[in-house]
């Protein structure tokens, strides 16, 4: 046995015993010293004392404080921020409003209250979200069924500065905002209101860019549906009419408050938010666990910190109010650089934008075994989760709820695998359950075993195009293998412009569109006079019931069909893809999905170098399952509990009765 130098056995135990435990009450009466028996008052406190290899142990009760730390653990001696034991600990951005007077009916007042976050202003009663006054109201208190109007479509009743509609109430409505979605319903925007004109029925706001999202996509230029967009008012105390309703005069520091079935606030939990970061992590090896946050996100920018065992509820809440672009940074976890970071077994609820974040100065990020639900309720270019930095894994999630896209994977060499996507697309369109555009530079991103089901656009404004797997513009260096696919209504998988080596293997697809609709779809538009084309990607051994192999073209313009898949001039390797007008596989909940006993899947596949390792009969089985192989099952591998709210079910549905019965089969 190699015998360890004595100075270096001396220093061990040394730095040992000088990690130290500390406690947190916000009970304790004095300011205290950090023991159990005199805990400090604060987390901030602590985080002023606190060095590599300590502990916080955070008691019982609610915290209007941020955890921000300041000084780096290492990766043996990390800081750890937990709670004490199995205590409730809830770390809030909001602060309480009482005081409560009426103002008229059922609409109340509070004065001197503080709100300057601009666009992340937010109330809460009773710990849900409450609705910024609007018109036409918010009528089954579902932020993604919109309840908005139709702009006129008549000529000259609408430009790239102002909409019109003859319901519009004859209020002032300047210094407003318009939530507006257009007739492609592939992004929403929001503008402030710069004027009102009453005699046209008519708001006005900045002049939109005309360039990409705005330009002729998603703006009152776009007529598609036989209509040019769909729009709400908000932000005006005139407008404040009905339940769960409010309203802030930043003059006056006035606000105003219509709450749950009319009731007097003051018999209610009422809060507002007063920061939008609830713990920022710019240090090394930090360890943040078994901890509630309310209100506020959590963001993380230096290397190998940890986030395990939280709950995030309400921790993206904002308006989108004059961006120049579709996107925003702000999410419920935001990993914005920094090495090897951690966020695993995690719920994160409710969200009007981005779920989790991983910038693209992240890499070596892991996300595993979390539970997100609930997000982008305001229809951007959001998502449930977005990665852009390099080498990420994101393994064995579960995932639903978003009024557009679900997943976005684009950083070089990651991993997006064993997760469950569902319930997306939800107000907007033309997006898809997992969603990525690209540049045509293979990214070698692998999407394997996930499931990938319930999308269905909100026909009323936004047309059927919602899909599956959505290789959007120029994507490239996707491996798509072992996924399934089912119950959505516009293709299993999708492909634009020049997307080019991508290799599709595996893959179990299941009433995806109409009958007579293709499984796989793309558009090849003549971009800057020059033809696109799909083309140099492999299909090999996926499945589907009975439908249409391909459609792809530029409307009437160009089409391509046959050349994408078939003969000698064909562009892509489409070979042993079968279609079966019965199920081959199992639908019993335990085996969904796996190939019964004589299915006419088994051994019919063709051997894929790595992605068919492993399998078990004469050949690779077709589709996602092995027969006799390993039974995989997608999403969270454990139930949620002890966590300060209770959390939706949502991301345990299934859909099995969609598989079963085709929804979507013509009469």
């Amino acid at each position: 046995m190699k015998k360890v130098p004595f100075f270096l056995f001396f220093v061990g135990i040394t730095l040992a015993t000088l990690a130290k435990d500390y406690h947190v009450d916000g009970r304790n009466k004095q300011r205290g010293n950090g023991t159990l028996s005199n805990p400090f008052q604060t987390i901030q406190q602590a985080v002023e004392v606190m060095r590599a290899g300590d502990v916080c142990y955070i008691h019982q009760g609610v915290y209007r404080e941020q955890i921000v730390p300041s000084r780096s653990g290492t990766k043996k001696r990390p800081i750890i921020f937990t709670r004490y034991k199995n205590d409730e600990v809830i770390i809030t951005a909001t602060q309480r409003v009482k005081g409560w007077e009426l103002y008229q009916d059922k609409i109340y007042k509070a004065n001197n209250i503080q709100m300057d976050l601009g666009v992340a202003n937010n109330v809460y009663c009773n710990n849900e979200k409450m609705q910024l006054a609007r018109w036409p109201n918010n009528i089954d208190n579902n932020e993604y069924s919109l309840d908005a109007k139709f702009i006129d479509k008549t000529k000259g009743t609408w430009s790239m500065s102002f909409i019109s509609n003859n319901e519009i109430p004859k209020i002032d409505w300047t210094g407003g905002v318009i939530h507006y979605l257009g007739a492609h319903s592939g992004c929403a925007w929001q503008r402030t209101i710069t004027g009102y004109l009453p005699e046209l029925n008519r708001v006005f706001f900045k002049t939109l860019p005309n360039k990409w999202p705005f330009g002729k996509t998603h703006s009152p230029q776009r007529l598609e549906k036989g209509h040019r967009g769909v729009f709400y008012l908000m932000n005006k105390l005139e407008a404040l009419d009905a339940p769960n309703e409010w309203y802030y005069d930043q003059s006056s520091k006035t606000l105003y408050f219509y709450a749950p079935e009319g009731t007097h606030p003051n018999h209610q939990k009422v809060e507002v938010t007063i920061r939008k970061e609830l713990v920022v992590i710019d240090k090394n090896n930090i360890q943040i666990k078994g901890l509630n946050f309310f209100g506020g996100a959590i963001v993380v920018n230096g290397d190998g910190n940890t986030i395990s065992n939280c709950m995030i509820k309400h921790g993206a809440e904002r308006l989108i109010t004059d961006l120049n672009g579709a996107r925003v940074s702000d999410a419920a976890i935001q990993v914005n650089g920094g090495i090897h970071n951690v966020v695993k077994n995690c719920v994160l609820e409710k969200g009007s934008v981005n779920g989790i974040l991983l910038g693209n100065r992240s890499s070596e990020t892991l996300v595993e075994n979390c539970i997100v639900q609930h997000f982008n309720t305001t229809g951007i270019h959001a998502y449930l989760l977005g990665s852009f930095g390099e080498r990420n894994r994101v393994i064995r999630n579960s995932f639903s709820g978003s009024a557009r896209d679900g997943i976005y994977i684009s950083g070089n060499d990651s991993e997006f695998a064993y997760n469950h996507v569902q319930k997306c697309l939800i107000s907007g369109a033309d997006g898809g359950l997992f969603y990525v555009t690209g540049n045509r530079i293979p990214k070698n991103i692998e999407v394997h075993h996930n499931w990938f089901h319930n999308a269905h656009a909100d026909d009323r404004h936004a047309g059927n195009k919602a899909t599956g797997i959505y290789l959007d513009n120029n994507s490239a260096g996707y491996i798509v293998h072992h996924n399934v696919v089912w119950d959505v209504e516009w293709a299993g998988l999708h492909f634009n412009w020049d997307a080019v080596y991508n290799k599709i293997y595996n893959n179990t697809f299941w009433n995806v569109g109409k009958s007579d609709e293709a499984l796989i779809s793309s558009w090849v538009p003549k971009r800057n006079g020059r033809q696109t084309n799909v083309k140099d990607n492999v299909l090999y051994n996926n499945i589907s019931d009975v439908r249409p192999w391909w459609d792809s073209g530029d409307g009437k313009k160009y089409r391509v069909d046959e050349k994408e898949f078939l003969g000698d001039e064909a562009d892509n390797k489409f070979e042993n893809n079968k279609q079966f007008s019965e199920l081959p596989f199992e639908t019993k909940k335990e085996r969904l999905f796996m190939p019964f006993a004589h299915s006419p899947l088994i051994d019919k596949g063709k051997k894929v170098k790595k992605n068919t390792k492993g399998y078990k009969g004469k050949a690779p089985d077709l589709g996602a399952y092995e027969y006799g192989g390993n039974y995989w099952r997608a999403g969270v591998n454990w139930s949620p509990k002890d966590f300060a709210w209770p959390v939706s079910k949502d991301y345990l549905e299934l859909g099995i009765e969609h598989i079963k019965n085709n929804r979507y089969h013509l009469k």
